[in-house]
């Protein structure tokens, strides 16, 4: 009696397997834009007619597909097809590279992806690009991203103690990931690797739309969304203003002629002292403080402090 329960366990489970690796290339070659019918595929896969209807009407009923005529087919816009524009390659080539900042396993997906797209050509560039590693996190970046998008309060852990929040947006600061949530009155920000026994609640939020916009300003992870923005007014070299055309340093900053020296001055929004110090590191010595003048003398204290510190670790003096 148990070795006939155990035989019809291992035939439902082949069949199972069977099942599953029908389904799996039917989709893989929908997505690649082919149109099939439902006799060559029972010919190919050896089982009735009616059990690929049933696929179709049944098993793969969520998914976007649609009958044209005698054929099955994806609905127009789903369909993965090669890409021969120039400009859309260009894209491809640069969003493969960028991926692989993302860690081995995600760059691999995102890669067994692109490739479908791709003609089989590899153009010559390379980024530098680095995000953390996030290939162990995507089940929490999926909870994440349903909680947001249905404004559902989570429940987790943060630094082994339990917290309770409203996710608004996920975010990335110069390569690490964080999760900007409201926690009680206060908007936060939450390393995502670090977050623990994630739990989506069935409560729901209202949005705060000021909030919201607020998010959209964030230059780093110093951000402030509680406080009111100001503006920061900045003088930059001539040497470092084409970079800062290029790339500016926020979707605020505007820029007119300070001197003839070519010199620039810059305003753009900050939210506070920590985000704006953050912000302007990287162009030390290239880039100045004008107002206001709280700001100024803390720039000019982390300067202060950066050459006492080089001074003090000079071996050679």
């Amino acid at each position: 009696m148990e070795r006939k329960m155990l035989e019809n366990s291992m035939n439902r489970s082949h069949d199972y397997d069977k099942i599953l690796t029908r389904l799996t290339t039917i989709l893989q070659r929908l997505y690649e834009g082919e149109s099939l019918s439902v006799t060559e595929l029972a010919e190919e896969f050896n089982v009735s007619a009616k059990t690929i209807q049933r696929d179709f009407n049944e098993r793969l009923v969520r998914f976007p597909i649609q009958k044209c005529g005698r054929r099955w087919r994806m609905q127009e816009g789903f369909r993965i097809e090669k890409i021969n524009d120039l400009e859309n390659s260009l894209t491809l080539e640069i969003l493969e590279t960028v991926a692989k900042g993302f860690g081995n396993e995600f760059a691999r997906r995102s890669n067994s992806l692109l490739s479908k797209l791709k003609n089989g050509t590899a153009a010559p560039i390379i980024s530098y690009v680095s995000f953390e590693d996030i290939s162990g996190h995507a089940e929490l970046f999926k909870l994440l991203e349903e909680s947001i998008v249905s404004t559902l309060a989570i429940d987790f852990v943060y630094h082994d103690k339990p917290r309770s929040a409203h996710p608004y947006r996920i975010v990335n600061f110069d390569g690490y990931w964080y999760l900007l949530a409201r926690e009680g009155e206060k908007v936060k920000k939450f390393h995502i690797p670090e977050i623990a026994d994630l739990a989506v609640t069935n409560e729901t939020f209202n949005v705060d739309s000021k909030l919201k916009e607020r998010l959209e300003w964030a230059l780093n992870a110093w951000f402030d969304p509680d406080a009111e923005p100001f503006t920061l007014h900045l003088t930059a070299r001539a040497a470092i203003v084409k970079y800062l055309k290029r790339r500016p340093l926020s979707p605020t900053q505007t820029m007119e002629a300070h001197s003839e020296g070519s010199d620039v001055l810059i305003s753009l929004k900050v939210s506070c002292k920590e985000e704006a110090l953050a912000l302007l590191k990287p162009w030390i010595p290239d880039i100045a403080v004008i107002s206001p003048v709280e700001l100024k003398d803390a720039f000019e204290d982390l300067l202060k402090r950066g050459v006492d510190f080089q001074t003090g670790h000079d071996v050679f003096r």
